[in-house]
Formats: structure tokens, C-alpha cells, sequence
């Protein structure tokens, strides 16, 4: 943002406590995702839920692109972050450690419950591998976000998008600083632009380069496939709709790069590689929800089921692979091979998942957002990115 209104207040439409949809959609995401493991992962499973055929084929096939889904979310929540301030240089290392903090403390206390139910679990009642193999340095790794970088196998479901959501956003801090940078270098770039729409191609123009670069060069690249590069131009998506809606870029910008996805979405289909669809089709939705505030903020309130969901969603999406694990390992154990994917096993299964990510969500999620909090307070006006 330019330097005169880096510390400016936002609209109170900015304040993302007033888009309660985005705790409903993020619990749904989550929903979708531990379902998908379920069918994928567990024996029979597939055939069990076939009883519901449109439900499974969505599942089995699409459920696990709902993770785009919080990718989006969470470039939506960095950009009505920005649309109150911009990080500063000074403030990257605390930015770049709340971000870790807040994904990593959780994830760490996951991965020791997950290897404490591997102990516990005799190997012979085993429903599926629960870790393709596990190793001190492979465990290292994953705590610092580097097990796909350093070419360790993942040790459970869905840790790779812990560390493409904080390379992606280490990304945006650094654009985002480097563009303040430039605009204060050349202050008639914002300040005396002809319109408004200039204006805001040159407040946000280095990191949407960058995004485009990502969607018509990177995105589909196997070797991006555990960069930044690979995804950034779809959670830059989510920040423009944020920036959008908090009145700091004109909607037509966001439109604009909305044709741009969905040119790029066309190709990826092409190549078999739907991703990009739900992208943008989560970014166009959580831009018109949010344009309906307060309509759309009430409606979710009366959904208090799927805001408790979204609230613990992101311990959800940590705990369910390795609790799906063990009870229907324990279900095999006591009961053979075909009580493993019973509907009684199933439903324990998402029972038990829900209840780990409550006890996760209450013992380490809650004080670690406490953490992060008190962090925050020390940033002298800047910002994290996301949620």
C-alpha cells in the first residue's frame, strides 16, 4: 500500500470477525477432506459408502481438492489484513514466526499423538500403513516444513499444505514489502495515477505478476509441485477478493484476475487437473458472500453446527488421518477384515475424529492463538497475512 496510508484503519466491513461464512465453509472443507481419506484410505470403504453413489463418486474423486478451498480462505483473510496495514520490513522474522507458530504447534502435537497410537496399535492389526516410513530426520523435517523440500515421504495425509501455506505466505510478506518499497521510491505510481484503477494495479502489481507467473507457468510444473510457485496465484486470488471487498482495489481488478484463473482453469482440465476450477469457484463465492454483509453474516449464524466446525476444521484436518487409523485398526483387530469399513466402524471413525480435534483444538490450538495474540500486540501496527 502506499506509505501515507499504511497505517490507515480499515472499513469496518474489514474486520474478518464480521464474515462468520468463512468458519462454515472452511468446516465443510474439512468435512469433505476427512471423507475423502476415509473412502481413499480405508479397505472397503469405497464399497461400503457406494450405497450413496453420487455422494461417493464426488468424494472419491474430488473430495481432496477441497484443500484449494483453504488456500483461498486464507489469501481472503490475508487480504483484509492488508486492507489495514502493510507489513514492514522490520517486522518479517515476527510475521514469518506467528504464521509458523500458529500452523506448527498444532501440527508437531498431532504428529506425537499419531506416533503414540503407532505405538500402541499391535503392527498385525493394522487397517493401512499408517506412515510410509518414519525416521528422526523425516520427523525434523516435517517440524520445520521441509519434508517435501528434503525429499521425505509425508508421514500423514495432508501435511503438504502446512508448508505451501506458509511458503506462500513468506512469499506475500516479501512481495508485499518490496512493492511498499518501490511505491515509496516513486509515490506518483499511487499517489497520482490517473484513476483509481491504475492506483490499484500499482499497489498490488508485483505480487499479481507474480501470480500470473504461477498460474500460466508454474501451476501444473511437477518440479513447483512443493514450491510457493505451485499455488501462490490461488491464494493471491483470496487476497485480491479481500482487498476487493474492503474498498482498497476496485472490484474490476478482482474480476479481471478471476477471467485470468478461469482461462487457466480451462487449461488445467485439459490436463486432467481440475484444482483450479474449485479454486475459482470458491473465490468468486467467499467475494459475493462477503459483498452481502450482513445478510450473508447473518444466515451464518444460524448455522452454529458448521461454525463450530469451522472453528476447529484446521485441528480436523490434522487429526482425522491418523484417529481414522487407529480405530479402524482397532475395529479390524477385534473384529476381522470386514468390521473394518462396517458402517460401525466408519461412523466411529468420524466420531473419534471429531472428538481428537476438539481435545486438539482446546489443548494446543486455543493457547496457541493466545501466543499469537500476544505476538501480534508487539508488531507495532503490522499484520500477518492469514489466519
Amino acid at each position: 500500500m502506499p506509505h501515507d496510508q499504511t497505517r490507515s484503519p480499515a472499513p469496518p466491513t474489514a474486520d474478518r470477525r464480521a464474515y462468520p461464512f468463512i468458519d462454515a465453509i472452511r468446516g465443510v472443507a474439512s468435512l469433505v477432506i476427512l471423507a475423502h481419506h476415509l473412502v481413499s484410505y480405508v479397505p472397503g470403504a469405497d464399497a461400503t459408502l457406494a450405497a450413496v453413489p453420487v455422494i461417493h463418486h464426488i468424494v472419491w474423486w474430488y473430495g481432496g481438492l477441497a484443500a484449494q478451498v483453504f488456500l483461498v480462505i486464507s489469501g481472503f483473510v490475508g487480504g483484509v489484513s492488508l486492507a489495514r496495514a502493510t507489513p514492514e520490513a522490520a517486522d518479517l522474522g515476527r510475521l514469518l514466526l506467528v504464521r509458523y507458530l500458529r500452523l506448527a504447534l498444532p501440527a508437531v502435537a498431532t504428529l506425537l499423538f499419531a506416533i503414540g497410537l503407532y505405538a500402541i496399535v499391535p503392527p498385525s492389526w493394522a487397517a493401512f500403513p499408517l506412515f510410509d516410513e518414519i525416521t528422526a530426520p523425516g520427523v525434523l523435517a516435517h517440524v520445520a516444513f521441509l519434508q517435501d523440500v528434503l525429499g521425505y515421504p509425508s508421514l500423514l495425509a495432508g501435511f503438504w499444505y502446512l508448508s505451501i501455506d506458509w511458503q506462500c505466505n513468506a512469499v506475500m510478506c516479501l512481495l508485499i514489502i518490496v512493492q511498499d518499497a518501490i511505491l515509496r521510491r516513486l509515490p506518483g505510481l499511487s499517489r497520482s495515477a490517473p484513476s483509481r484503477f491504475v492506483r490499484g494495479l500499482a499497489v498490488i502489481g508485483l505480487p499479481m505478476l507474480v501470480a500470473l507467473l504461477s498460474l500460466f507457468l508454474w501451476n501444473g510444473a511437477v518440479a513447483h509441485e512443493t514450491y510457493a510457485t505451485y499455488f501462490f496465484g490461488i491464494v493471491f486470488l483470496g487476497t485480491l477478493a479481500g482487498l476487493a471487498v474492503a474498498g482498497r482495489i476496485q472490484p474490476v481488478i478482482f474480476w479481471a484476475y478471476v477471467a485470468a484463473v478461469a482461462v487457466a482453469a480451462g487449461a488445467a482440465v485439459v490436463q486432467s487437473r481440475p484444482h483450479l476450477v474449485v479454486a475459482v469457484v470458491a473465490g468468486v463465492a467467499i467475494y459475493l458472500l462477503a459483498r452481502q454483509q450482513p445478510s450473508a453474516a447473518s444466515r451464518a449464524d444460524s448455522l452454529p453446527l458448521l461454525g463450530w466446525l469451522g472453528r476447529i476444521s484446521y485441528a480436523l484436518f490434522l487429526v482425522h488421518y491418523p484417529t481414522i487409523w487407529a480405530v479402524t485398526s482397532v475395529a479390524r483387530g477385534v473384529g476381522g477384515d470386514a468390521a473394518t469399513a462396517s458402517w460401525p466402524s466408519l461412523v466411529a471413525a468420524v466420531a473419534a475424529s471429531l472428538m481428537a480435534a476438539v481435545l486438539l483444538h482446546r489443548l494446543v490450538e486455543v493457547p496457541t492463538l493466545a501466543l499469537v495474540g500476544r505476538l501480534k500486540l508487539r508488531q507495532s501496527g503490522a499484520v500477518s497475512l492469514a489466519r
